[in-house]
């Protein structure tokens, strides 16, 4: 046993294979509490124990292979209560890092305005502004923090586990008490198998390996780096990470893990079988592996037809792990072609003749396809579509819905200004729609219109002379109006785009205009609106879009041929047998 005050001068190093500091404000809170309530004992040989601390002598250093958290909250406390309180900092002790090197100038002199520079520093600052605040809570912040910093120093105490410096062991030790005690992820498990001393070998073959030790290290931090940065993380996923470490992604792959239904640590029971005994080259060629599978998500990433087609797919519901397979399995070409054939069938079919209540998911992938496909082939700019936005960035997983364009009995309107303005904006329309009727046959114009023009202009002229206006009145002459100048089918692709649920409850069944504005201040206001949707009510598409009060049947004609360009390199059916691949 050790109180916290014999540890004064100990020079502790972490090693590669250990995580980052991870403690939460509860946690740092919890030991708080427990030193607050326990200062009161009246007995004074009693004691506070924490959890023990495993070290191995190591020059004139302490490697740390269990019992970092805890030190590293510790000297966090007893700085800030010295700093606060004392008017001084005096470290009791050190802590150094192997591949963290500026960890360390962090943790003796914490800055706000550094703790969004990387993770370790997030953890550190969010744990001493938790001391912060639990002091600042307290009756007397001032003889709390003298009550307690006696207590942390003299009646604290740590189980002092040390291993021989000369047996070795360490990286079994670590794996051994955390995979039983502490909560830690499969990643961090499989770091200290990838980074343990070889098993078998030669002197040199050892000293190279212990070498490779720091590169691997190094290697595994870029890699978990790289796949912190949103657009690449939500490129290949749907969600944001369950996990604190993200390169426990990679591992999955490789191991072809499910995770439902799977015990928590069948991805590092996975690699423990095959590393458990593993020599220095084994264990570099599977290190390899995981550098090779980064790697060609990252060419995925980095080549924007790649980006694009695999994002879609992902998105829709392909699994990553088959695409890596068939990557793996066939030369580039082939793989091309497969990655083509797999979107065609997500949306080759009759897809004009779709509707909204039976084939709602593949209306969604054509529109969404369209809406990649329209920035994809922009291929004078940069720019691509952005997939962390469309899955929400780290918010709850945004789900996405099928907006009608133009909806029938609209609750958009109320008050008869409104509706004045409405029946006036559109009669011009209405006018239109007589003089292409005057111009067909007979047996056309009875065949065509479900309303005579003339019929419903007069209604329309009567209505604006109210004095006042009725809504059942108005609905009724609406309803004539949207059947003169609309289509009968409101659910095909013709009348539907692409908005968040969210979105799209804010738009109800606002008339065309309205929804039009509205979709502009959604933008303004920061709502993630897809391209091809804000072209659609920007009548984009249209050849003649001066008619802004309505969607009519040729802004939908002139949508579907959009559609039908921009996609007609997916849009050729493919061999009833492929969908079965």
């Amino acid at each position: 046993m050790k109180t916290i005050a014999e540890l004064k001068g100990y020079k502790f190093l972490v090693p590669q294979y250990q995580r980052g500091y991870r403690w939460t404000k509860t946690q740092v809170k919890d030991l708080l509490e427990d030193l607050l309530h326990f200062k009161d004992t009246a007995a004074t040989e009693t004691f506070y124990c924490l959890q023990p601390v495993l070290v191995k002598p190591f020059g004139e250093q302490w490697e740390l292979i269990d019992g970092q958290q805890r030190l590293t909250t510790i000297h966090i406390l007893l700085g800030y209560i010295q700093g606060t309180y004392r008017r001084s900092v005096v470290p009791l002790f050190t802590l150094e890092y192997a591949t963290r090197d500026e960890s360390q100038g962090y943790l003796e002199n914490i800055d706000p305005a550094r703790a969004s520079d990387n993770i370790d520093f997030h953890f550190m600052h969010q744990a001493r502004a938790s001391m912060a605040e639990w002091f600042e809570q307290q009756d007397s912040p001032e003889a709390v923090a003298d009550d307690i910093y006696p207590t942390l120093l003299r009646r604290t105490k740590v189980i002092w586990y040390e291993l021989a410096p000369d047996l070795g062991g360490e990286h079994e030790a670590f794996i051994r008490i955390n995979s039983g005690k502490i909560p830690l992820t499969n990643a961090e498990l499989i770091k200290a198998l990838f980074l343990k001393r070889a098993q078998v070998g030669e002197p040199e073959d050892q000293s190279r390996f212990e070498r490779r030790q720091l590169e691997m290290a190094t290697e595994w931090d870029m890699i978990e780096a790289r796949l912190q940065q949103p657009d690449l993380w939500y490129f290949l996923n749907e969600g944001i990470s369950q996990q604190p470490t993200r390169i426990e992604f990679l591992f999955e792959l490789l191991a072809g893990i499910e995770k439902s239904g799977r015990e928590d640590y069948a991805t590092f029971y996975y690699f423990n079988e095959k590393l458990a005994k593993a020599d220095t080259e084994r264990l570099l060629e599977e290190w390899r592996k995981v550098k090779d599978l980064f790697l060609l998500l990252e060419e995925w990433y980095n080549n924007r037809d790649w980006y694009h087609k695999i994002g879609y797919l992902i998105t829709v519901g392909e699994k990553i792990g088959t695409l890596v397979k068939m990557a793996r399995a066939c030369t580039k070409t082939e793989f091309s072609a497969y990655v083509q054939k797999r979107i065609k069938n997500t949306v080759a079919d009759t897809w004009e003749t779709w509707n909204y209540n039976d084939n709602y998911r593949e209306l969604k992938n054509v529109l969404l396809l369209f809406n990649i496909e329209t920035l994809h082939q922009n291929k004078g700019a940069s720019y691509r579509f952005p997939f962390r936005h469309y899955k929400g960035d780290g918010e709850d997983a945004r789900r996405w819905s099928l907006e009608h364009i133009h909806a029938q009995n609209s609750r958009g309107l109320s008050g008869k200004d409104a509706y004045v303005q409405w029946l006036k904006d559109v009669r011009r329309f209405v006018v239109d729609r007589m003089a292409q009727v005057s111009g067909a046959t007979e047996s056309e114009s009875e065949q065509s219109e479900p309303s005579q023009p003339q019929q419903v202009l007069d209604e329309l002229d009567a209505l604006i002379q109210q004095t006042a206006i009725d809504k059942d009145d108005f609905e009724l002459v609406q309803k004539r109006i949207f059947a003169l100048l609309g289509e009968p089918d409101l659910h095909t692709v013709d009348n539907l785009a692409l908005l968040t649920v969210s979105d799209n409850s804010k738009l109800s069944n606002g008339v065309f205009p309205q929804k039009r504005a509205l979709i502009m201040e959604l933008e303004r206001k920061g709502s993630f609106i897809p391209i091809a949707t804000r072209n659609v009510f920007l009548k984009y598409y249209s050849e003649t879009p001066e008619n802004l009060a309505y969607w009519s049947a040729d802004d939908r004609r002139n949508y579907v041929d959009s559609i039908r360009e921009t996609l007609k390199a997916y849009l050729t059916p493919v061999a009833a047998a492929t969908h079965a691949n």
